[in-house]
C-alpha cells in the first residue's frame, strides 16, 4: 500500500490528544482488503444513523433506501445521471488530490472552479460565430484551464514570496471571484431578456456533445476520467512527479535535494487551478450552456472530501466521485418517491460523507496512549 500520502493540516490535532492521555499513530502498513472492509463498514454505520432519522420523520426505511439504489443505478437512465453528477467532482477532486499531495493546502477549488466557468464563457461569446464546435470545446476548456491557473496562482504567488497561509488566501479568493462574478452578471454579461443573474443561453457550438443520446452525460465525463489518467502519470513518472511527491513528505529534505519548494509551489497551485478550472467548463458547457451563479452545486468544497477519501490518488478520486454522485443522484429520487423533506436529505448526505471520512483516517491511523515519558 502506498505510505507516501502527506498529512493533512488535521494531523496537527494530535497535540489536544496529548493532552488528554492519547495520540494519533500513523499506519506503517494498511492491507487493501482492511481498507475496503473499513470504508463499507464506515458506510454502513452512517446509513443506520440516517435509518434513525429517517423513521422519525415517519417514513418508511426500505422504501427510503430501495428509492436512493433505485436513482442511483437503478436503470440506465440512473446510472448516466450518476456520472453526470460525478463529473465535476472528478475535476474538483483531482484539483484538491494534486495540491494536498506536496502540503499546499489549496481550498480555493469553488473559487477557481467559477473562474473557469467565466473563462470558458468569456472565449465561447466572443468567438462562438466564428468557430466550429470541433474546435470551439477545446478552446473553451483551454480558457477555463488558463483562468483557473491564473486564479489559483494568485495564492500560490503569495505563499512562495511571502509564506502567506495559502488556506486563507484561497477561501478569501473564493469570496472575491463569486463577488466579480455577481458584478458581471448583473451588469455587462447579463442576459437582456430575463431579470435573473445569468447570461444568454450560447448555441449549439458551444455545448459539450452528450456520450449518449436522450441522456445528459455529456463528454465531460470521458475527458474527467482521461485528466485523472493523466495526472496518474504526472505523479508517478514525471519529474515534476517526483518534486511534487518530495516536497510533500519532506520540505526541507527536498530542498536539500535541489527541489525548488517556492517553484513547485506555484507551480502545483497553478495545476490545481486549472484541473478546478476544468470543472466549470465541463458543467457550463455540458449542462447549463449559460453562466449564474448556482452553476455550482458546492463542487469545490465537496472535491476536497472527495480527495481525502480517495487517498489523494486519482483512481481514488473518480471511484469516490462517482460514489458520491451515485448517492447525490439517489438521494433525489429518495426525496421525490417517498416525500422525505429536503432538508433531511442534505442531513444524510452530510452524515454519509462524515462516516466515510472518519473511516478512512481509521484507517490511516490509530488511538495509543502515550507514555509518561512523552
Amino acid at each position: 500500500m502506498n505510505t507516501d500520502v502527506p498529512t493533512t493540516p488535521g494531523a496537527s490535532s494530535g497535540s489536544l490528544l496529548r493532552r488528554t492521555g492519547w495520540r494519533l499513530e500513523r499506519r506503517l502498513e494498511v492491507k487493501p482488503w482492511h481498507e475496503v472492509v473499513t470504508l463499507v463498514g464506515a458506510f454502513i454505520v452512517g446509513l443506520a444513523i440516517c435509518s434513525i432519522l429517517i423513521a422519525a420523520s415517519d417514513k418508511s426505511v426500505v422504501d427510503s433506501y430501495r428509492a436512493l439504489f433505485d436513482g442511483a443505478f437503478g436503470s440506465r437512465r440512473a446510472v448516466y445521471e450518476t456520472l453526470v453528477q460525478a463529473t465535476p467532482l472528478i475535476f474538483t477532486g483531482l484539483a484538491a488530490a494534486f495540491a494536498f499531495r506536496a502540503r499546499v493546502w489549496n481550498i480555493g477549488g469553488e473559487g477557481q472552479f467559477f473562474a473557469g466557468a467565466m473563462g470558458a464563457f468569456f472565449v465561447s461569446d466572443l468567438w462562438h460565430a466564428h468557430l466550429p464546435r470541433g474546435v470551439m470545446v477545446p478552446v473553451l476548456f483551454i480558457a477555463a484551464a488558463a483562468a483557473g491557473a491564473l486564479w489559483a496562482s494568485i495564492a500560490g504567488l503569495l505563499k512562495a514570496r511571502y509564506d502567506t497561509n495559502e488556506i486563507i488566501t484561497t477561501v478569501m479568493l473564493n469570496f472575491i471571484i463569486l463577488l466579480i462574478l455577481s458584478y458581471l452578471l448583473g451588469d455587462l454579461w447579463r442576459s437582456p431578456d430575463t431579470f435573473y443573474f445569468q447570461t444568454v443561453t450560447l448555441p449549439e457550438s458551444a455545448h459539450l456533445p452528450l456520450m449518449i443520446d436522450g441522456s445528459r452525460l455529456h463528454w465531460g465525463f470521458g475527458i474527467a476520467v482521461a485528466v485523472a489518467v493523466v495526472v496518474h502519470v504526472v505523479l508517478r513518472r514525471t519529474a515534476l512527479g517526483y518534486e511534487v511527491r518530495g516536497v510533500g513528505i519532506n520540505r526541507t529534505a527536498g530542498s536539500y535535494k535541489g527541489i525548488s519548494v517556492p517553484r513547485v509551489t506555484v507551480l502545483v497551485m497553478a495545476i490545481s487551478g486549472a484541473l478546478a478550472g476544468l470543472a466549470g467548463a465541463a458543467e457550463f458547457s455540458g449542462i447549463h450552456h449559460r453562466l449564474q451563479l448556482d452553476i455550482s452545486n458546492n463542487f469545490g468544497f465537496v472535491g476536497i472530501i472527495i480527495a481525502l477519501i480517495g487517498r489523494l490518488h486519482p483512481a481514488g478520486v473518480v471511484v469516490s466521485a462517482i460514489a458520491f454522485g451515485a448517492l447525490v443522484n439517489g438521494a433525489v429520487t429518495m426525496q421525490i418517491q417517498t416525500g422525505i423533506p429536503a432538508a433531511l436529505v442534505d442531513v444524510i448526505q452530510g452524515l454519509s460523507l462524515i462516516f466515510v471520512l472518519t473511516g478512512a483516517v481509521a484507517v490511516r491511523y490509530r488511538l495509543q496512549r502515550t507514555r509518561s515519558d512523552e
